[in-house]
Order: structure tokens, then sequence, then C-alpha cells
């Protein structure tokens, strides 16, 4: 029995873990290295389990080539991965269940506590308290406030008030520096419990996109707890988004929906609060947290002091997210600049001199810098090369891949004049050097003078437009698929003469793409019209002119792609 296997070298370095968790009893870890161990009764086994249910030496998890495997060592009552008996050896994947009588294992991943959204309270209770967040969030009373009826100070609540002052300055501090978010959320749990006794405790975070709260920490600090799901009351956190408010359940028992789920009997869950993540301007999540084997119920300064640390850790969690969006920002602009400037290294610096041909070629880059390349390549003083392409992707990996098919193109070409057997030697050449995901839309012309004739091949470019003074507008289609999708292509070369006044436009994909409003496109009648009314023009003005139109069309609305063009005009 063969299963997928997860492990290669560099995870084999890291250290493994077994997570233990007896049918009584803590849970515990046991590290797996290079050894082979042992699991059963006896005490001369790495893992000494006190389970009638397992025997002396029940099962073996040795290390491999592969990583690490189970075996049975013929064990009474069996051993179990994932609900399937084993027979034999058996490849682990992390994560497997391993069930060796009735202690649980999980391979290299802790087990993971369920979070289940229930129809709960109606909030009749006397014993629910829901409270505002602004409320709580008021300054603290006056010391007039803080007297009894009698006049007296209330010492009690000063004491209470100055407590939590002190856990939220402590808080404070402890979440002072900068981490990644998924650290930072980590770590804001583990200060949260280390100041507010509670037996389990999640952390919420909406998702950006889809506003969907997702759990992104569960805490529990009751190992016998680890087993059971936690049931959060839909009806609690619709009231804590909605109406922005922290919510304290004193006794869960006396929710009739919460009371019937399995968890909450068998747990004996007897209070729980539940409070919003706001950062002041918006809610980003919750906090929710309940006690079982603490025998106290949580109390209105519980709530209290929950309430404010989620409002400083919802800041703490918005300010962190804004650093590492800097962050982002800040790398996104160094590739765009390295990328400009290997796009820049590998354009052509002068436009050809091929009379009577006009030849004129641009780029207009967007902000995330694309892989548009066009280039003049002379093969001899009657004929020469022009290429134009776009690699499907953007930033450094696509000018990366763009400089590596130029390299290719200047070594093979113009040695070779067959374009069918040079394309499909660059087509072989880029799916062998770059991603699955990567390819390149491609055409390659020579322009003979002497002929006045132009050899093409299009592998799966935009078709370029050639207008001339006479006959409708035709276009260069397709002669093969684009770069890199499959080896071992064949393209198809074709010709196609070029008469006087004839212009000839190849462009990359961001000049009929750019879009108005993000709706309607520029399009290749655009195009089309503008070469049409453009016969008087030399090719370095056509181009500026198609380039000043886009741009006139799109307006406001942000280039999503690279525009390249390359105008080729036959003169009289």
């Amino acid at each position: 029995m063969s299963r997928r296997l997860i492990y290669n070298d560099t995870e084999r370095t890291r250290m493994v873990q077994l997570f233990i968790y007896p049918k009584t009893g803590e849970p515990s870890t046991f590290p797996l290295g290079a050894k082979r161990v042992s699991i059963g009764r006896a005490a001369t086994n790495d893992i000494v389990l006190s389970d009638q249910f397992s025997s002396g030496c029940h099962a073996v998890i040795a290390p491999t080539e592969r990583g690490y495997a189970l075996l049975d060592q013929g064990s009474k009552n069996g051993t179990f991965v994932n609900g399937r008996r084993v027979n034999g050896e058996l490849d682990l994947t992390r994560g497997d269940e391993i069930l060796v009588g009735s202690t649980r294992f999980y391979f290299d991943r802790d087990l993971q506590t369920n979070l289940e959204m229930v129809e709960g309270t109606t909030f009749t209770h006397s014993s629910n308290t829901i409270i505002q967040v602004k409320d709580i969030l008021k300054k603290p009373p006056s010391s007039g406030a803080l007297k009894t009826p009698g006049g007296g100070l209330d010492l009690d609540r000063l004491q209470q008030d100055q407590k939590i002052i002190a856990v939220i300055g402590e808080v404070s501090q402890a979440l002072i520096y900068h981490m990644p978010l998924d650290k930072l959320l980590e770590h804001i749990m583990d200060v949260l419990t280390q100041h507010l006794a509670m037996d389990r405790g999640v952390l919420m975070l909406k998702d950006e996109a889809t506003q969907v709260l997702e759990p992104k920490v569960i805490k529990i600090m009751n190992g016998a707890l680890r087993t059971q799901s936690i049931f959060v009351s839909q009806t609690i956190i619709k009231t804590a988004l909605e109406r922005n408010s922290a919510i304290l359940i004193s006794d869960i028992q006396s929710d009739e929906q919460l009371r019937s789920q399995a968890s909450v009997v068998q747990a004996q869950i007897h209070s729980a609060m539940c409070v919003p993540l706001w950062n002041n301007q918006d809610i980003i999540g919750l906090i929710y947290c309940d006690r079982a084997s603490l025998l106290e119920q949580f109390t209105e300064d519980d709530l209290r002091l929950l309430t404010l640390l989620a409002n400083l850790v919802a800041v703490k969690i918005e300010n962190a997210r804004l650093y590492e969006e800097s962050l982002k920002m800040i790398q996104m602009e160094r590739e765009l600049a390295l990328a400009v400037q290997i796009q820049k290294n590998f354009l052509p610096r002068d436009e050809p001199a091929f009379a009577p041909y006009d030849i004129s070629g641009g780029t207009r880059a967007c902000y995330h810098v694309g892989g548009d390349y066009y280039d003049f390549i002379p093969i001899d003083k009657d004929r020469l090369g022009v290429v134009i392409a776009d690699v499907a992707g953007v930033g450094v990996s696509a000018a990366l891949l763009m400089a590596s098919l130029r390299g290719a193109l200047h070594e093979k070409f113009p040695t070779t004049y067959n374009l069918s057997e040079l394309t499909a030697g660059l087509n072989d050449f880029v799916y062998t050097s770059s991603d699955s995901h990567c390819f390149i839309s491609f055409f390659l012309l020579v322009v003979d003078r002497r002929k006045n004739e132009l050899a093409y091949v299009n592998a799966g470019h935009n078709p370029p437009v050639l207008v001339g003074p006479k006959g409708p507008p035709r276009v260069f289609e397709s002669t093969g698929l684009c770069l890199g999708m499959f080896p071992g292509q064949v393209y198809e070369e074709k010709t196609l003469p070029l008469g006087p006044g004839d212009i000839l436009c190849l462009y990359t994909d961001g000049i009929v793409e750019a879009r108005k409003d993000k709706k309607e496109e520029f399009g290749d009648e655009r195009l089309i019209d503008i070469l049409k009314g453009s016969g008087a023009l030399p090719a370095r003005e056509i181009l500026e002119k198609i380039f000043e139109d886009v741009f006139a069309f799109g307006g406001a609305t942000e280039a999503c792609d690279d525009m390249t063009l390359v105008v080729i005009k036959r003169n009289p």
C-alpha cells in the first residue's frame, strides 16, 4: 500500500514531531530523528503507553529514504492510519492520524480543534451581558464616579481599574516590536492568555475580500479539551459585529441551543466572552474565549479588560498589515526598477536605416513592467530581421526570460535563415528554460528590400496589421503556438509582398486591450482607423499618434500591461 510522499531533503533537515493524545492524561510530543521509534506498553519501548488496548510492542515508526514509515508489529488490536488498518509498511504523510489502542498520534502536525458556528442565544437570559465597545473605550470615570452610595471611595472599583490599566500597559509593551502578521497573531493570543485566564481562545479575522470570518489562532490551555470542537453562536457573532458590542455569557448552560451541543456538555463549558476587534474605524475580526475547568465565571470586569485589549491588538494588527503592505510596495518598486533597467538594456537604442523602408519602434511601460520586447537584427545589406514578443508575466522574472530569449535569438539569427527551424528551436529553448506556466507570444519577420517581400512566423502573437493605399487591411494570423507551451512544435513560414505606401504595424496586447473605465477596449478597429489615416506621416509620427490615441482613450484608467509598437512603412 503506497501513498503520496511529501518529504524532500530540505524538509528532512527540520525536526519532525509526533503529537500524542492519550485517552486520559495530558498530551505530549515526541521528536522523530534518524532512529526507529518503538511504541507499545512494554517499558523497553521509546514511547511507553499506559493503554490496555495496545500491545507490548505495538508499532514502529522508522526513517526511510522517502521520509518516515509506520510498521505494525503484529499487534492484537491493529494499528490504524486515518481510519484504515495498516498491513505491512505505510509511508506517513504530514497530518496523518495514527490510532494505537485508544491512543491517538498525529504525524508532524498538531491536532487542530474544530470551530463550528451554530444557531444560539436570543439574549433573553439575565446571565448575558452586552456592552457597546464605544462605552467601554470611554475615558476612565472621574473620582466622583468611584464613590460608594455612602460617599466613600470605592476601593474595589479603583483597584480593578488600576489592574486593567496595568495589564494594558504590559500588553502594550509586549506588542511594541514588529513581527510578521502570522507570528503576531500567535503572539497576541499568547499575551492574552497570560493576562486573562481561559481554557480556550480563538482569534478570527475577516477575509479582506469576502469579509467572512476565518479562525487564525486557536489556543487550548486545557489539554483535555483539545479533541473537543468549539461551538460559537452565530447570533453572538452577528450581534458583536452588527452592534460593535462585547458579549459576556456568564452561564452557557442557560442557553438551550448551546447547551444542547455535545461538546458543551462534555467539556462542561459554563462561561464565554466574544468581543470585536475594532481598530477605531472598522471591525476586522473577533476574539472568543470560554472557561470549563476554571471554576470562576467570566465577569464584567473580564469583559472590559478583553474589550480594551482587543481594541489595542486590532490597532496593532492593522498597523502590521499596513507595514507589510508598505514592505511589499517597496519590494515591488525595487523589482520594477530592476525590470525597467533589464528591459532598457535589451531594447534597441537606435532605429535602423533601411531605405526605402521607414521603421520605428517603442515601448510604454505600465506600473507592472512586463516582458515586452522588440528588436531589429541586420542579416545582410538587403535583409533586416524584426521581432516583437510578449512574455506571459510581469516583473523581473518576465524581463529575465525575455532577456534569455533575446540572447538565444541573437546567437542563432542571422546565421539561421530558415524562420520555421529558428522558431522551433526557440520554442524548445523557452520550454526547457522556464516554468510550466511561462510562455511567450512571438512574431518574427524578415524584410527583404531587394524583393520588397516579407517572410514571417507568428507564434501565437497578436496579428500584425498591414494597411495599404489600395485594398482592405490584412492581418498576419498565427502560424503556430506561443513559445514554451509544448516541445517539438512546428511553425509555418509565410511570405507577403510589401508595396509602396504600405504600413505594417506590429503591437503587443497592451495596445488593443487598453480600457476606458475598465470596460470598453481600444480594440483592433481603432488601431486600423489610425493606420488608414496616417499614409502621409513618417513611421515615428504614426507610432506616437497610436500611443497618444490609446492613452487618450484610457484617460485616467491606469494601464495594466506594457504597450509596444513597431511601425514599418515602405516609402514610394
